[in-house]
């Protein structure tokens, strides 16, 4: 009985968890192609492919790439500015902040986050997206 009235906190527990962990190693490839374009000198380019449910970077040249493939039950809603391009691809270029790009991940269960790049600044950002 004690099991069955605690798996449903159980499980959003654990959604929530994933979707944390989904967002910062979100955030953190972001942080990571705008930090490589600046070292490199050379343009890295941002790919959010909705349908993989996907978000990879790659530098001009090709020698360097990463990709994210987000946890179970988490996914990429929402890219913004909004565009028919599919996947998204977004340039972060060297000595600039970076450009201007949102993601919406949510859960089944409801929960979201959005993970943005500052205009100002170019660094990753993780907050609650709102309802």
């Amino acid at each position: 009985m004690i099991m069955a009235i605690s798996f449903p906190s159980i499980t959003a527990g654990l959604d929530g968890v994933r979707l944390q962990g989904s967002a910062r190693r979100a955030a953190a490839l972001l942080n990571s192609a705008r930090a490589r374009a600046d070292r490199e000198q050379m343009p890295v380019e941002i790919r959010v492919d909705l349908d993989r449910n996907r978000l990879s970077a790659v530098s001009a040249d090709g020698q360097w790439e990463r990709a994210l493939d987000l946890a179970e039950g988490v996914r990429i809603v929402a890219v913004l500015p909004p565009s028919e391009e599919k996947p998204r691809r977004f340039v972060a270029l060297p000595g600039v902040p970076g450009p201007r790009l949102q993601l919406q991940l949510d859960t089944p269960r409801g929960r979201s986050l959005r993970v943005s790049l500052d205009p100002l600044t170019g660094a990753p950002q993780v907050e609650e997206s709102p309802k």
